[in-house]
């Protein structure tokens, strides 16, 4: 089974800061233990919302709305997909997640979500980007989602051929869609412990139904085609549209880390170094 886990914002995330370089070794480890245990598809961090947009479409036409949003709870700083046997296994891989995350606020919140949509939309495995900037468009839930209510055949055809010729183009990097809330759960982290609420969760505006990862120019670029995605939902959609980081976002939280690792090493060896001249001595 494959399944979402979204790292709930908080002021740090929404404020830009990157996580402290243990933090960013210990969940380094993480990912790599995800990976034994199942394997890992697509992991990104997203940018604040303040660079962020949230569109609206319905018969009476649309809405723009620039960020910041101020609910931060309400939003994702970022998500990794992976490969769990069950719910159970996939909740017990979260509690293991680096109990450092929570440092920066005091707690962390994790969402678990399976993956997929009513009625078989057909998934876009992850593709490339190379270096071109990665928008995410988030199709926000409602109650048709959140009952997993299956959308009329013909709008399923709509999307998944849309989806096909978009990733054939390259255009489109990723996509899928998240099942109803009431088969997932929230680990929240907190003072060394992890504690586990099981859905559904009453907020389904804040929740997320599905997700597309672009290539895109500019965020115009990126409110452009979200235009143009035949949603399988309806005739309301909001769709929130975030920044994806980038190599360049994270290369601070890297070197940092680096020089940690090469400390720790150069003192390892100096250690080594010093018990030999004893032995010899």
């Amino acid at each position: 089974m494959q399944f979402m886990v979204m790292r709930r914002a908080d002021e740090a995330t929404e404020a830009g800061r990157l996580p402290a370089p243990a933090v960013f070794e210990d969940m380094g480890r993480y990912h790599e233990m995800l990976d034994e245990a199942g394997g890992v598809g697509l992991a990104l961090g997203l940018r604040p919302s303040s660079r962020a947009v949230r569109l609206k479409l319905g018969p009476g036409g649309e809405s723009l709305t620039d960020g910041p949003f101020a609910e931060a709870k309400e939003l994702i700083a970022g998500f990794t997909v992976f490969e769990a046997d069950s719910k159970e296994h996939a909740l017990a891989l979260l509690k293991q997640w680096p109990a450092s995350d929570a440092d920066a606020t005091g707690e962390a919140v994790l969402e678990l979500r399976e993956t997929g949509c009513p009625g078989g939309c057909a998934q876009v495995p992850p593709a490339a980007a190379g270096e071109d900037a990665r928008y995410l468009i988030l199709l926000r839930s409602d109650e048709g989602t959140e009952a997993d209510r299956i959308p009329p055949q013909a709008m399923l055809d709509a999307l998944n051929a849309f989806n096909a010729e978009q990733a054939a183009q390259g255009r489109l990097l990723a996509g899928d869609g998240l099942k109803a809330s009431s088969r997932g759960a929230r680990v929240k982290l907190a003072g060394g412990q992890a504690s586990v609420i099981d859905g559904p969760f009453a907020e389904a505006k804040e929740l997320i139904a599905g997700f597309w990862m672009i290539r895109a120019a500019s965020m115009a670029d990126a409110v452009a085609w979200a235009r143009t995605l035949p949603y399988p939902t309806g005739p309301h959609v909001e769709v929130e549209i975030r920044e994806a980081m980038t190599m360049d976002d994270l290369q601070p939280a890297i070197d940092a880390a680096q020089r940690r690792l090469d400390a720790s090493l150069r003192a390892e060896q100096l250690d080594a170094a010093l018990r030999r001249v004893n032995v010899e001595a």
